[in-house]
């Protein structure tokens, strides 16, 4: 097999682990690697409840997901229906397609937790576009599946995405109705496992404390709050809960931190805007619901604080979006397990609620890597040697036999007498075209210059054994060009003629060309493989 062969087959197997790897594989590293339910990689020692086959018992267990935020019209400015906008939605929809298929369903939840922005501008869509956006939604995490509804209970939260803040609600109800005939009630309740969970409206909790569209969701807080509280609470909010500016982040924040932003409406002052919720609305909300632990989105990466309340501290998980075409390099979903029997007397309520943040593919990185692969793959095809690497390396070995002989002339040069001033040079080419330099001696002595002395050009001073020195040198220098000229191919080669760089050129991009297509040929239908495989209903 010859050189630029063998390079094409150690290209083609690079290219198949990468795209195997890319496309498939590293969707299961957090079900594999990375990723455990929080209560199975407890230390038994913290819970002496939860040990051996106890652990699926005492524990529900949950998938948290933030801000799929399909792509629309409105993402990217691009004209809808275009070739652009639908190149861009669909490698959208198959990472959030392959990250709940790969990465979170074989985790095997028993609940599917949504915090909000399902869509990107879902109340200025119409009702076609909504529903075709919708359709990609249910597509994506197996919504309209048997299985899924037969086997997981699945939970939604509106986001500011989906049905605006307190001013677009006010302004388009219709928004609101075409949400909740879909997905449900905005502000409500339920029970997983013996851990209540609250989710509330969050766009609203800032609005004109006057009007229907805030007054409806702290009715609500104010009804949980009367209730006796028999388990331990949950808060869901889209919107984080108030943060001080600059607040740290925990180790999982990947980009810089967001302040406080707040704008409004400058007809009806309703908020048309914000990062977080107002501090006076977080505090009240942390004081009647009085939760353990608070779960939110909207911010599109990950966030870890704690607040005080009234109970006392609080922690709020503020989740990363699960789109890789969000602002977040490393998206990101949630393992939580929901207690699933009474705490005990000496149990802490913050053992009732265990999470572990779970990372997905960086895509981005991904792409990068393929483009970074297909200009090494082009590289070296073009400038591999015909010869392969044996052309170097006998290139080398003559170089080293060349400095070899250049040390031994210098070493031997002041032993040398002038014991061949009574001789002279002939040339003599070999049979494989090399030259040699012998020494024929001479019947009668030649009186040089050299016995009066130096010869003086100048300031160049020229000696005989200078002289032998020179003409070693060049004999042993023209013995190694020509034998390295022999290692390219003689047939392809005649002796003293080459060919043009041009036709050298338009070869070698018609080799390079022909080794990609080989290329192609393996790797592509694989690629497309996995994408219809990934694409398609289960």
């Amino acid at each position: 097999m010859k050189g630029h062969e063998k390079l094409t087959l150690l290209l083609c197997l690079i290219w198949t682990a990468t795209i195997l790897y890319g496309e498939m594989f590293s969707f299961y590293m957090p079900f594999l690697f990375s990723c455990s339910w929080p209560h199975l990689s407890s230390s038994s020692s913290s819970n002496p409840t939860m040990n051996g086959k106890g652990y699926a018992a005492d524990y529900v267990k949950v998938a948290v997901i933030a801000d799929p935020q399909i792509m629309d019209k409105t993402s990217l400015r691009l004209p809808p229906k275009s070739l652009a906008l639908e190149f861009v939605q669909f490698y959208t929809d198959l990472f959030m397609r392959r990250a709940f298929f790969q990465s979170i369903l074989p985790f095997k939840p028993e609940v599917i937790l949504f915090l909000g922005d399902y869509f990107d501008g879902g109340p200025y869509l119409s009702e076609d576009e909504w529903q075709e956006s919708l359709s990609r939604l249910k597509h994506m995490f197996g919504l309209n599946t048997e299985e899924m509804h037969s086997t997981v209970k699945v939970y939604h939260l509106p986001g500011n995405h989906d049905i605006g803040y307190a001013t677009l609600q006010s302004h388009k109800p219709e928004v609101v109705r075409r949400y909740e005939k879909e997905f449900g009630s905005r502000n409500y309740r339920f029970m997983v496992g013996k851990v209540e969970f609250v989710a509330v409206d969050a766009q609203t909790v800032d609005a004109n404390q006057e009007g229907s569209v805030a007054s409806a969701t702290w009715d609500f807080v104010s009804n949980v709050s009367s209730d006796r509280q028999l388990h331990p609470r949950v808060l869901l909010s889209h919107i984080p809960l108030y943060r001080r500016d600059w607040t740290d982040c925990g180790p999982h924040r990947g980009s810089p931190i967001i302040n406080q932003r707040i704008r409004h409406n400058i007809y009806d002052k309703e908020v048309s805007y914000q990062n977080y919720i107002t501090e006076e609305s977080s505090n009240k909300l942390l004081n009647l619901i009085r939760p353990v632990i608070v779960l939110s989105g909207h911010d599109h990466d990950q966030c870890t604080v704690t607040h005080e309340s009234k109970a006392g501290p609080v922690t709020e998980h503020t989740l990363g979006t699960i789109s890789w075409q969000q602002g977040n390099l490393y998206p990101s979903f949630m393992l939580l397990s929901a207690r699933n029997s009474p705490l005990s007397d000496t149990s802490l309520p913050e053992e009732a609620v265990l999470t572990c943040l779970c990372f997905l593919p960086m895509q981005t990185h991904i792409y990068i890597w393929y483009i970074v692969l297909f200009v090494l793959t082009i590289l070296s095809l073009l400038l591999w040697p015909t010869s392969g690497l044996s052309f170097c390396h006998h290139r080398f070995d003559d170089m080293v036999e060349c400095v070899r002989k250049l040390i031994n002339i210098y070493r031997d040069g002041t032993k040398e007498k002038n014991d061949d001033e009574n001789c002279e040079y002939e040339m003599i080419w070999g049979a494989d075209g090399s030259m040699h330099l012998v020494n024929k001696v001479l019947t009668q002595p030649v009186t040089r210059i050299n016995d009066i002395g130096p010869v003086e050009r100048g300031n160049a001073v020229m000696r005989a054994t200078a002289k032998k020195s020179v003409n070693q040198l060049t004999e042993v220098c023209l013995s190694m060009e020509t034998n390295a000229d022999s290692e390219v191919d003689p047939k392809k080669l005649p002796p003293r003629a080459s060919k043009s760089k041009a036709k050298m050129v338009i070869q070698r991009f018609v080799r390079t060309f022909r080794m990609l297509i080989l290329i192609a040929a393996v790797n592509v239908p694989l690629y497309m493989m996995l994408l219809f495989k990934d694409w398609i209903d289960k």
